[in-house]
């Protein structure tokens, strides 16, 4: 496939700040988004329609994610100075508070949710990554290690384990039964701001301040590749069309997709206002953004 320049399909419209965050649901039907205007977003992807909006948050949202049955949406939100500090989950149907989840002492940077047990994994500045029980609300399990602000968290399907990105520079690898690190993956130059786990739990990508993303083989701990050509910070990254691909948008103000099997940019897509949050559609047809300057845009990824 020869590289080329994507088309805009659509712009969601609404929030009036920064988009930190998107995502899409199970079946790609609906979309999330969390902004710094303290409100989750519910859309419909096909009309672009806004569906729900989520509020009472009282600091800036920074990340949200769909369950896996779509009946719940989980979104976290802190700040350095003052902020509170959470994790919410919310009714998809009525948009009221289902449960806060309070333990972190320090801004909460993401969350995840996990697709085949009732649990969310949440992180934050104050270093930690932490497990929780989404239906009772108790924290289970605090992970400890990272040496800095721990701002990217993702589960690991097939397996009870989990990934994190930090400010420390690395990736960790973790066993959620015990609370151990199992590994420590090592190679990017500054602060890792995002992390993704293979659909079958076997290889990991993750994007950095040194504007690059590395693709991990996570038995070995080896890094498989290094994709260079983004010429800023890379906020997002994802697995897509059967983890053949990656998806990564930047503070350069571009998303781009890339062949993992070979390492070639296959596409890219300008934009206004930085990248903060990127995400792929579940059948890996479409891409989602939320961008710096306060939008939400969607594209149709080429279909091989």
């Amino acid at each position: 496939m020869e590289a080329r320049t994507l088309e805009l399909r659509a712009e969601m419209s609404g929030h009036t700040r920064r988009v930190s965050s998107v995502c899409f649901s199970a079946d790609g039907r609906r979309a999330l988004s969390g902004s710094f205007d303290r409100t989750v977003r519910l859309w419909d992807v096909a009309s672009g329609k806004m569906l729900r909006s989520f509020e009472g948050h009282t600091t800036d949202v920074n990340a949200v994610a769909f369950s896996a049955d779509g009946r719940f949406v989980a979104s976290c939100s802190g700040a350095v100075v003052g902020g509170e500090n959470l994790l919410r989950l919310w009714s998809t149907e009525t948009g009221a508070i289902l449960r806060d989840l309070s333990g972190h002492d320090a801004e909460v940077s993401a969350v995840a949710l996990d697709s085949a047990r009732p649990q969310a994994l949440s992180c934050g500045a104050d270093a930690t990554v932490r497990l929780w029980d989404t239906a009772g609300g108790s924290c289970l399990r605090v992970l400890a290690g990272h040496e800095s602000w721990v701002r990217a968290v993702a589960c690991r399907p097939g397996s009870k384990g989990a990934l994190s990105g930090s400010m420390d520079r690395t990736v960790r690898l973790w066993d959620l039964d015990t609370g151990a690190c199992a590994a420590v993956l090592s190679g990017h130059t500054d602060n890792v701001y995002s992390v993704a786990s293979s659909a079958d739990g076997q290889r990991a990508l993750s994007g950095s301040r040194d504007k690059t993303i590395r693709l991990w083989d996570l038995a070995s701990g080896r890094c498989l590749r290094v994709l260079e050509g983004h010429t800023d910070v890379v906020r997002s990254v994802t697995f897509v069309k059967g983890d053949r691909w990656a998806l990564s948008g930047s503070e350069d103000k571009t998303i781009r997709l890339w062949d993992l099997g070979t390492g070639a940019q296959l596409v890219q897509a300008s934009v206004a206002g930085l990248v903060l949050s990127v995400a792929a559609s579940p059948d890996g047809t479409r891409a989602l953004a939320g961008t710096y300057d306060r939008r939400v845009l969607l594209w149709e990824l080429p279909s091989a």
